[in-house]
This record gives structure tokens, sequence and C-alpha cells, in this order.
């Protein structure tokens, strides 16, 4: 099972993953996509994720979430920029719940990122001074808080 947690452009990294795994018809892997934006229009590729959806009902679920003011009365996903429900609703479940595995991708913005994984570290410095290579550094945040582990989460 794989979780991608998008915050805005975020996406289009992530909708490889899932065009790969589609494209695979021997690939059983379950894949459940949180999509979260300002606004509804601000949504990215959304037909594209919704098409996908459609046509791999058992594989692909998208789910979306809004965080700008004046949110339509019909309004049919979450709202707000993350929490540990729309974590346990939205994403399978962490490894550790039911045996089965599970990988979480979380792509967006740097405080999006720390927000649902926590931020990625930076090794020492190299022997010539220059910058260590990045490094996932502790699971903290909302993914943290409902339950995964962080051989459970990549953060990008």
């Amino acid at each position: 099972r794989i979780g991608l947690v998008a915050g805005g452009t975020g996406v289009a990294p992530l909708v490889q993953i899932v065009r790969i795994i589609l494209d695979d018809p021997y690939d059983r892997t379950k894949i459940y996509m949180l999509s979260i934006n300002r606004y509804e229009e601000d949504i990215l590729i959304r037909d594209e994720l919704d098409r996908m959806a459609t046509e791999h009902p058992g594989r692909f679920s998208v789910t979306y979430s809004l965080t700008g003011g004046n949110v339509s009365k019909d309004w049919k996903g979450f709202t707000g920029r993350g929490s540990v429900e729309m974590a346990r609703k939205a994403l399978p479940p962490p490894s550790a719940k039911d045996g089965q595995s599970t990988m979480v991708f979380v792509c967006g913005t740097d405080g999006f990122r720390d927000m649902w994984a926590g931020p990625i570290a930076r090794a020492p410095s190299k022997a010539d001074g220059s910058k260590g290579p990045k490094i996932q550094g502790p699971l903290l945040g909302v993914l943290k808080d409902a339950g995964y582990d962080a051989t459970d989460v990549f953060k990008y």
C-alpha cells in the first residue's frame, strides 16, 4: 500500500508514481492520494486524478482538502491543511496496525512537509567543507501523531 500526501504542486512528482504503478497490470499495489490545495480551482491535474480513480477503483483513490476561506457548501472533501483524522480517513493504515506494508510519500513546500512529517535534515559537512547530503530526519507531525513509523514515511 502506498499513501501520497501532496501539498499543491507537490502532486506533480507523486502522480508519476501513480502512473507507473497503474500502468503495470501485474502490480496490485493500492494507492491512496490526499491532495491538499488552497482553493478548488487550484487542484492541479484533477481531471486526470479523478479519471484514474474511476478507471482503477480497487487500486487508486484520491481525496481532496481545501485550506482557503469561503469553501463552497457543496464541497464534498476535507477542509484544512491536515490532521490525524484526515490522515486516518484518506491514507492506508500504518504498517504496524495490521502487518501489511505501508509507505507514505509527502511532497509539498517545506512548511507543508514539516507539518505532515517533520523537516528534512542534513548530514554533517563533507571533508572538503561542502554541505552534507540531505537525510530524512526524525518523523514528526501529523503522520507521527497518526501512528506511522519513520520506516513508513519518505519526505521529498
